[in-house]
């Protein structure tokens, strides 16, 4: 018995003797496995990078970053072929890309300083604007007591400001290729101890209709469809304060942002109109808002 036992404890030992060797084997061998894949993941993600950095692909990073007027990122993709790919005609096609950015950075820096220096000064008015699929060419803009609009030919609509207040207004005519288009707000502000202040937006009246009866609604006036017109005439205008406008220069301003739409009235006439949505004008205008969304249309 005791016998028995003594093989079957030493049988035992053995088992695991032989498991226990087993699987330092198995282990051994995943590891190399694990290091060899280590290795092929290494080289391969250096691979990538070698193919992500060639000089081709850096150009095509940097001229993106250029489209996006991203300076500072292009420089730094033309640098990199500039270092890494010394002597060759990309290094030199690169080294004369980085001096034009440079030049540009110089000259935007000395821009900055001019408009620092001048402020509102440097702002320039103009009457046509163009932006999207829009084109606008502003006939007059004036202030005056007497804005008329929706003239059908044996008559036409004015609307008088109240004693103390004034129309700012402007005539306009406006382009598009959209046959739907949202058209951008017009905008008064006044100098104000040297900063722009928002007194109101214009609104939108369609200057002519065919006739009474399309003022009417009776049938369409294609004339004043985008869908059927590529250029609509409209007469803007917006009441104000003669103490404000008196206080300080007036500014029209245009917002490059369409949120005037087209929608049928519930009642009166015309029934069809262009009303405001969502235009969010901002409050106080700077210099450098002029550069990109705002456009300077007279001063009054």
């Amino acid at each position: 018995m005791k016998r028995n036992l003594l093989a079957f404890t030493f049988g035992t030992l053995l088992l695991f003797s032989c498991s226990d060797g087993e699987t330092k084997k198995q282990l051994s061998e995943l590891k190399t496995e694990l290091e060899q894949t280590k290795t092929e993941l290494k080289n391969c993600s250096t691979e990538l990078t070698e193919i992500k950095n060639t000089a081709e692909n850096r150009f095509i990073r940097a001229k993106k970053l250029l489209s996006e007027n991203n300076l500072s990122g292009a420089k730094t993709e033309f640098q990199g072929i500039v270092d890494n790919y010394k002597g060759t005609n990309d290094a030199t096609i690169a080294s004369k890309e980085i001096a034009k950015i440079d030049r540009t950075i110089e000259q935007k820096k000395i821009e900055a300083e001019r408009k620092k220096a001048l402020g509102y000064k440097v702002l320039k008015p103009t009457t046509r604007v163009k932006y999207g699929d829009l084109s606008l060419r502003f006939d007059k803009i004036w202030k005056g007591k007497r804005w008329s609009f929706d003239d059908y030919g044996s008559q036409y609509f004015l609307r008088d400001a109240q004693r103390g207040n004034s129309h700012i207004m402007t005539r306009v005519s406006v382009t598009s290729e959209n046959n739907n288009p949202s058209l951008p707000p017009i905008l008064v502000y006044q100098m104000d101890n040297g900063e722009l202040k928002l007194l109101g937006t214009l609104g939108y009246k369609f200057r002519r209709w065919k006739d009474y009866g399309s003022y009417l609604g009776n049938y369409a006036d294609y004339g004043n469809d985008f869908a059927h017109s590529k250029t609509i005439p409209f007469n803007c205008g917006v009441e104000l304060s003669n103490d404000d406008l008196k206080s300080g220069k007036i500014y029209v301003v245009l917002k490059k942002q369409g949120c005037f739409n087209r929608t049928k009235v519930d009642y009166g006439n015309p029934e069809i109109a262009y009303r405001e949505s969502s235009c969010n004008p901002k409050r106080i205008l700077k210099v450098e808002d002029f550069d990109n969304d705002y456009v300077l249309l007279k001063k009054l």
